[in-house]
């Protein structure tokens, strides 16, 4: 596939939602992917284990966050994940943001990334809010000096006032997200992605956030988010992804994946293609060998315990030699 590196240009949606962009290059290009997790980890102890694959059908239970996962998002593009909770749009987001790693597949990201992903997520709580903003501004790729050059800005911005010198343990869950907010918005990213950010806080905080998009929207940035507010959806993305119980179930424009989604979940058909999760089996090799591990031990405790017990219950044997010392001189 060619990519054009000029901006593309903006056509109006039929449908009327926000313009969409054509033949942009793409950014973000997620193939197959898919996320599994462990359940009822443990640790390993050999008898328990042995045990376990002896007699236990289940060897490893999973559950898929996502699977087959595919999609892509142009350059300039704002897209937003819609779906029921636990349906796996943060997963994605974290995969997206590298700060997670996929089971399958691949997703290719180009561009200087900035991420807000969750309340909180980068903050040492035994800092100040002041700190805090060195500390992430420096993770997010940014040197101490454009720190300084925008400290004054990101404080004015979240609204934090005397409390920015105080620890961060101290400020409630909406001053921990117009924090991290501020500090994503200042690292002028290609890419921005954000978890609910945009729903936090009180009226005027969502206000300056929604500008805040608006301005990265025509410097050209491509934005990724998740939220649960179809409204924002249809006002501010070109295109958006319906996914649940891990799965891509639509991919179009805004409004068309919002009246898909109403209609899904009037009639309770957000069910996916197939169950997250998934068992594994013993096999036939594993039992065997668990089996001749138990039986193993089993002999040789059985052995140990009849040998000390014949050891207590023989009489004590003396020497020959041994006379000669108990007779009297």
């Amino acid at each position: 596939m060619t990519q054009s590196t000029q901006q593309a240009p903006l056509e109006g949606a039929r449908d009327g939602s926000a313009p969409v962009l054509v033949e942009a290059p793409v950014v973000i290009e997620a193939r197959g992917v898919g996320k599994r997790y462990e359940m009822n980890r443990h640790r390993t102890i050999l008898l328990r284990d042995a045990a376990r694959m002896a007699f236990a059908k289940v060897e490893k239970d999973y559950f898929w966050a996502l699977r087959d996962v595919s999609f892509q998002v142009r350059k300039g593009e704002t897209v937003a994940l819609v779906g029921p909770n636990g349906a796996g749009k943060s997963t994605l987001l974290s995969l997206i943001a590298k700060t997670a790693v996929p089971t399958e597949g691949s997703i290719r990201v180009e561009g200087r990334v900035s991420a807000l992903l969750e309340l909180g997520a980068g903050f040492h709580y035994d800092f100040t809010g002041r700190e805090n903003i060195y500390i992430n501004g420096i993770v997010m790729g940014l040197t101490r000096s454009q720190i300084d050059a925008k400290i004054d800005s990101i404080i004015e911005f979240a609204e934090l006032g005397p409390f920015i010198d105080e620890p961060v343990r101290n400020y409630s869950s909406g001053m921990l997200a117009r924090l991290g907010f501020s500090v994503a918005a200042e690292v002028d990213p290609d890419i921005l992605i954000v978890d609910e950010a945009l729903s936090v806080g009180d009226h005027s905080f969502q206000e300056k956030s929604y500008a805040r998009i608006l301005e990265f929207q025509k410097k050209g940035c491509t934005i990724i988010f998740v939220t649960h507010s179809l409204p924002l959806v249809e006002k501010i993305c070109q295109r958006a992804v319906l996914i649940s119980h891990g799965q891509v179930l639509a991919e179009g424009s805004a409004k068309q994946i919002c009246a898909d989604y109403k209609d899904r979940v009037a009639g309770h058909q957000l069910d996916g293609a197939r169950s997250p999760y998934e068992k594994v089996t013993v096999s036939v090799w594993k039992r065997l060998v668990a089996f001749a591990a138990i039986a193993t031990l089993a002999v040789g405790v059985a052995a140990a315990g009849v040998k000390f017990v014949l050891a207590r219950e023989m009489p004590e044997q003396r020497p020959p030699i041994a006379d000669k010392y108990d007779r009297p001189e």
